[in-house]
């Protein structure tokens, strides 16, 4: 299972902002990154900079997209999409784990994996803190102190326009809707307000069965001004051993139009990851 995990990619760290706070002055010392983030009130946080000043050295396989954590004597796996880290031992024993709920999933953002904040102290005994003045997070492991400063966000949204959650979750749900369209009398009226005419047409073309999803727990990663994708990912099997899990991802294009944001098109792919990250 722990043979697939291969090298190469950075991860980052999400936190809520009202979660923690610190004095201005903390923010102040210490090494400094560049390239934090603040995504729907989120602070997000390149963990591979601060693995390396930690200790921890960290993979990314991206056929699984599971980031595995090496911290002195345990591992810690992260799967993207998921609230659940799972930390092991070394050598690695599958029946011996210890499950750490996360307050925000590992999510893939153009091409960089993210977990929460929270997890770095919980699983790597960093303490870390947010100054809402400053825009600074910081993580400290005894003498060490990492400074992370907030980039400008790539596409500049007015809130009027950004996707409400309200918005995502009802999104989600016509979705899951258009995967058995055969109780719906005229489905061009019925998705009119949630998709654009060309995904439309497709759903009356393609019938296929899909896994059903649930509320939306990634955010929405904005690539324009008037496009974004959404990413959700749902268990749908067992392996035959019982160690893995089969996951479906799902991820939704979506397009500001008319005054609203709108399902373009959909992907769904397949990967296998360890049991232990579902509930």
């Amino acid at each position: 299972m722990f043979k697939k995990l291969s090298l190469t990619l950075v991860a980052a760290a999400m936190l809520v902002l009202p979660a923690l706070s610190v004095p201005s002055s903390a923010a102040s010392q210490g090494e400094t990154v560049a390239s934090g983030q603040l995504l729907n009130n989120r602070v997000l946080i390149p963990l591979r900079t601060v693995s390396q000043h930690l200790g921890a050295g960290v993979e990314w396989s991206q056929q699984e997209k599971i980031v595995s954590i090496n911290k002195g004597d345990s591992k810690i796996l992260l799967a993207a999409n998921f609230k659940r880290a799972l930390v092991y031992a070394l050598p690695v024993d599958p029946s011996n784990v210890k499950k750490i709920d996360l307050d925000a999933p590992a999510q893939v953002i153009q091409g960089t994996t993210y977990v929460p904040l929270r997890f770095v102290s919980q699983s790597l005994g960093a303490n870390v803190g947010w100054n809402q003045q400053t825009k600074q997070a910081t993580i400290t492991v005894g003498t060490k102190k990492i400074v992370v400063n907030m980039e400008q966000p790539t596409v500049s949204l007015s809130s009027k326009q950004r996707i409400t959650d309200a918005r995502l979750n009802l999104l989600s749900k016509k979705l899951n809707e258009a995967m058995d369209v055969s109780s719906i009398k005229n489905v061009s009226t019925h998705f009119k307000p949630y998709f654009t005419d060309k995904f439309i047409k497709s759903i009356n073309r393609n019938k296929e069965q899909s896994a059903k999803y649930e509320t939306p727990i990634t955010s929405v990663e904005y690539t324009s001004k008037t496009t974004a994708t959404l990413s959700e990912s749902v268990i749908v099997a067992n392996g035959l051993t019982a160690e893995d899990q089969y996951v479906e991802d799902r991820t939704a294009y979506l397009v500001y139009t008319g005054g609203v944001w709108k399902v373009d098109r959909v992907s769904h792919t397949i990967r296998v990851i360890p049991t232990g990250f579902g509930k």
